[in-house]
């Protein structure tokens, strides 16, 4: 079945090959793909959770948004994380990345390299 659900305003970026929205693709598994939300207000938090809910990781940038409506839509993807047990971290200033369950988020800073010389370019 495929979903004629589109992101209504175009400060929204949604996850879409041009034909079928994420999740009803043949072969598509969640993981592939992450939606990056830019909202401009509070009632844009019913696109982060649509993604969510679909096991789409949701980046979501709240510079754009007043304080207040910024707190509002952190605790909203709170509830969402709590509800469908996924995770919540923050990436950089009022950017935050939405992980669903099974998602594993890896620190690369603590990785070791495998090629000891790559960054020595004597």
């Amino acid at each position: 079945m495929v979903s004629s659900r589109r992101a209504t305003a175009p400060h929204l970026v949604p996850v879409d090959d041009g034909e079928r929205w994420y999740g009803e693709e043949l072969g598509a598994q969640p993981g592939y793909r992450i939606a990056t939300v830019r909202p401009q207000s509070f009632t844009d938090a019913k696109v982060i959770g649509e993604f969510f809910r679909d096991g789409i990781p949701v980046i979501m940038n709240l510079a754009d948004l007043e304080e207040a409506d910024a707190k509002r839509i952190v605790d909203f993807a709170s509830g969402l994380i709590f509800s469908l047990r996924g995770g919540i971290e923050r990436v950089a200033s009022r950017v935050f990345l939405l992980s669903p369950q099974g998602t594993e988020l890896m620190d690369g800073a603590h990785s070791p390299s495998t090629d000891p010389g790559f960054f020595n370019q004597d």
